[in-house]
């Protein structure tokens, strides 16, 4: 099947709107560099070569999602970072009317833990609205051009038999909640996907697509297995999902599309089919690793080497250790080895202990990435990378909090602090930190 039979979601307004804002921009940009280069013509036989590099400005990759209410992004560091190595992005190198770039946000694990579902109960009339708890990330999500998550509980069919713990049936209403944070998809290959057998198949992926997200990691068919694709910025992306475990099933699980494992060998074939298909983009999440241990192991290293090496990969988002792990980038492409918790109850309350879970499970992160159609140094590339702390607000609210950026004022300023720290630790200096100014 062809990206163009493929379903997409809809935009929403503010992608729209970023992305003729961001056109403006530019084309602003090339105005004002045809004007320096006519007013500087007749130099030109006596200017150095600084002189005419100024000429040309640099597009300056932005620090924060395009719509952010209320922010606008401060300059991004004059340091040369990995991706940026042997790599002009000038837009003398771009022809006119060839300009394509997006932005992608990706996050941790979205496990609907029974705290979480009171939570989105106390927020409702009745059943369960889990919109409040996203409601400070949802610029940042929703400002992205690309926003995908990681789903790791599967959804109940009608909500009739929840399960919290151990194996996972959630209200269904979540899929309306991460469709309204401003997600495009989702990932979904993990240990729990078959918590269920394929049942849990078939209700979340009914539940997801009946609320216009795409979808990646689980199937009912061969004809409908592989990839999600998307089409930010005019670049089609696949968007693959495997996973490393499954519990109480050996993997690979038969049929093993229903569920696919990870199998380098095999991902990278059928990245390489994507490509063959159109594909520009190939952006790849794994469930994989040890939970709770932000040490890689040396599968992942394996692995993850080995994708990051392969042409037909770009991109590699790891799941499942629920705590936030490395990250490698190289000017070919990048490899977060784990993104940590995104909104689960860990590390737990007196009513549902989890007495392995660090203090590093309540924290997470927002990855984000600008992926720009380099023209004539090597095609589509990741040209800048950064990211966003976060902290679940678990005593109060149940809220993901963006530290640094919508803070809530009953929290103590210390305890997100530490969770910077923390996260920062792990993921600097290969990502950088995102600063947000009021404008």
């Amino acid at each position: 099947m062809t990206p163009e039979q493929r379903p997409h979601p809809l935009h929403s307004g503010e992608r729209r709107l970023a992305r003729i804002l961001q056109a403006v921009v530019v084309l602003g940009l090339v105005g004002l560099l045809f004007a320096d280069l006519a007013t500087q013509g007749e130099d030109e036989s006596s200017a150095g070569q600084d002189d005419i590099a100024k000429t040309q400005p640099t597009v300056t990759p932005e620090s924060s999602p395009k719509t952010l209410d209320q922010a606008t992004p401060e300059p991004s560091p004059t340091s040369t970072r990995p991706w940026e190595t042997g790599i002009d992005t000038t837009l003398a190198t771009v022809p006119i009317g060839t300009f394509r770039e997006f932005t992608l946000v990706a996050t941790g694990d979205l496990i609907s833990h029974g705290a979480v579902a009171e939570r989105a109960a106390n927020a409702a009339q009745q059943g369960w609205d889990f919109s409040p708890l996203f409601r400070r990330v949802r610029p940042i999500l929703a400002g992205a051009d690309l926003a995908i998550c990681h789903l790791e509980s599967p959804l109940s069919r009608n909500d009739n038999d929840l399960s919290f713990k151990g194996t996972f049936r959630v209200p269904s209403s979540l899929a309306d909640a991460i469709a309204g944070a401003g997600y495009d998809g989702c990932s979904l290959a993990s240990n729990h996907s078959l918590d269920s057998g394929p049942s849990s198949v078939s209700s979340t992926l009914h539940h997801l697509h009946r609320a216009g997200l795409a979808t990646s990691g689980m199937a009912e068919s061969a004809e409908t297995a592989g990839p999600a694709w998307y089409e930010p910025g005019g670049i089609q992306v696949a968007h693959f999902s495997v996973t490393d475990l499954l519990n109480g099933r050996d993997l690979p699980f038969d049929p093993p599309w229903m569920v696919p494992n990870l199998d380098v060998d095999r991902v990278i074939a059928e990245a390489r089919a994507a490509r063959g298909d159109g594909a520009e983009f190939v952006v790849v999440s794994i469930h994989w690793g040890e939970e709770y241990q932000s040490a890689l192991t040396e599968r992942q290293r394996s692995a993850g080497s080995r994708l990051l090496a392969a042409p037909e990969v770009d991109l590699v988002l790891g799941h499942h250790a629920h705590v936030i792990q490395p990250v490698d980038i190289t000017p070919k492409g990048a490899v977060v080895y784990g993104l940590g918790n995104f909104l689960t109850n860990q590390p737990g309350d007196e009513k549902n202990p989890c007495r392995s879970c660090p203090p590093e499970t309540q924290d997470g992160l927002i990855a984000w990435f600008q992926v720009q159609d380099v023209r004539g140094n090597g095609g589509i590339r990741i040209i800048d990378a950064g990211y966003v702390p976060t902290w679940v607000d678990r005593e109060h609210s149940h809220e993901v909090v963006p530290i640094g950026v919508d803070e809530p004022d009953h929290v103590e300023p210390a305890i997100l602090a530490a969770s910077a720290a923390r996260t920062a630790a792990v993921v600097e200096p290969s990502l950088r930190r995102l600063q947000f100014v009021a404008g």
